[in-house]
């Protein structure tokens, strides 16, 4: 069972937030957010809609309720998402899904996404591993330190499903803090 909290999924395009976070969160009874289903719903491919789209998931981060989360753990909202959970005072579980840089390639080709931003992203084979970096960067500055996390890097074999990951974050969720 999984006492209510804020548990944020990291990781680069491919990692399988997105896959793990939608179950985690129904089986647990939580609300599921993510920055990409928020431009999706609030953003039109402008910078407007950008600043929507994330004054919007901003918003579920601070909320109090128990909710899982996931945005790629990086960029220049980072420190906002990481403030506006802190804000929400309750327990928070931060895991970075790490997998090799190929198979996220793959997996991230495999997608049929269409998610409105107003700029154009790099070829996957190029902002996957600068995404890597980032993330790293991040949780060396700022996720792993923040004393009210829980905070955990978790890595992967390439070769492992979403249905042979999702037990393991279920059991680092369902871990006493």
């Amino acid at each position: 069972m999984i006492q209510p909290q804020k548990i944020l999924l990291i990781g680069t395009m491919g990692s399988g937030k997105t896959t793990v976070a939608e179950r985690l969160a129904r089986d647990a009874g939580f609300l599921y957010a993510s920055i990409d289903n928020c431009r999706v719903q609030y953003g039109d491919g402008t910078m407007a809609g950008e600043d929507l789209a994330w004054d919007h998931f901003l918003a579920i981060c601070e909320n109090p309720s128990p909710a899982v989360l996931e945005f790629s753990g990086c960029g220049p909202h980072a420190d906002e998402v990481r403030d506006a959970i802190c804000k929400s005072e309750i327990p928070v579980t931060v895991i970075w899904l790490v997998f090799p840089n190929d198979t996220c390639i793959t997996r991230a080709l495999q997608r049929n996404k269409d998610i409105p931003a107003p700029f154009q992203w790099a070829p996957l084979e190029y902002a996957i591993p600068a995404f890597y970096d980032a993330i790293e960067d991040s949780w060396e500055r700022s996720w792993k330190r923040e004393p009210a996390f829980h905070a955990i890097r978790q890595e992967f074999s390439g070769a492992m499903s979403a249905e042979q990951v999702y037990p393991v974050i279920m059991k680092i969720c369902s871990s006493p803090q």
